[in-house]
């Protein structure tokens, strides 16, 4: 039993970790798409890591 939830919560670290890794990358690539000197729109999606750390709610 404890080996079970032992595995069960090192699996639960490991995809939280993953899908916190996967929001940065994909709030990096939002910034560096919406930031070019030509368009440069700032329209950030919704959630947006960087954004949030940043300004925080809206």
């Amino acid at each position: 039993m404890k080996k079970l939830i032992l595995n069960t919560t090192r699996n639960l670290i490991l995809i939280l970790t993953v899908l916190f890794l996967l929001w940065l990358l994909v709030s990096w690539i939002d910034i560096v798409s919406h930031n070019d000197p030509v368009t440069g729109s700032h329209e950030y999606i919704q959630g947006n890591a960087f954004v949030l750390l940043t300004e925080g709610y809206n």
